[in-house]
């Protein structure tokens, strides 16, 4: 089975359950209903976007994060949103529909030599390397680039966690990486799923018929 394009949020659901991964993202026999939370998320993501791109305030429901967008808009260089990343298994830039790892970035700020790529977060502040990859995309992208500053933005908590990143950190990040991926491509080429029960089981996961799924109560 070959294996598409992946990204990070990919890959991190194929860690949390093989078996939901498979039925979500590669039979496709189950789609899992929007919530309240992505809803909320996506018009999160919409009005930093216009925001940033257009000077629009924040709308009513917003408004406590004003002050965090202007500090972004207030930040010198080129300001892109939705940025698309897809690189081959060169690490080259790439078509995207053609892609071995690609992703969005919500906001990729360049300066000379320096940029910033940052994702607006809605949930609970929790470590993840998501945006390390996301540096490395922009390090294959602009090779004029040397240090790249990712910036999560916990909006439930008003701040951004930032961490520089170096060019010379591209073949650690990499390495930390690949092993991951591997576990992913190694799935598809054998054809195995198999279930990892987790407190998800009771009720949240739209897995239905796994043997694991205790149904809401």
């Amino acid at each position: 089975m070959n294996m598409p394009a992946w990204t990070y949020s990919q890959l991190d659901s194929f860690e949390s359950c093989p078996k939901k991964f498979f039925h979500l993202k590669v039979a496709r026999d189950v789609v899992e209903p929007p919530s309240v939370h992505t809803e909320w998320g996506t018009k999160v993501h919409s009005a930093f976007e216009d925001c940033i791109n257009k000077g629009d305030p924040l709308p009513e429901g917003m408004t406590q994060w004003q002050g965090l967008a202007n500090k972004l808009a207030r930040l010198p260089g080129q300001k892109l949103t939705e940025v698309k990343f897809a690189i081959d298994r060169a690490f080259q830039p790439t078509d995207w529909k053609t892609s071995w790892s690609r992703g969005i970035a919500d906001l990729l700020v360049v300066h000379g030599d320096k940029a910033a790529v940052l994702d607006y977060k809605t949930g609970k502040r929790k470590p993840t390397e998501q945006l390390d990859l996301y540096a490395n995309y922009v390090f294959h992208h602009y090779p004029q680039v040397n240090k790249v500053t990712t910036g999560f933005v916990w909006l439930k908590d008003k701040r951004i966690d930032w961490k520089p990143l170096e060019r010379s950190s591209l073949p650690e990040t990499w390495q930390a990486l690949l092993p991951r991926v591997r576990k992913l491509e190694s799935a598809y080429e054998r054809d195995s799923w198999p279930a990892r029960p987790s407190g998800l089981c009771n009720g949240w996961c739209p897995v239905t018929a796994c043997q694991f799924n205790k149904g809401r109560k």
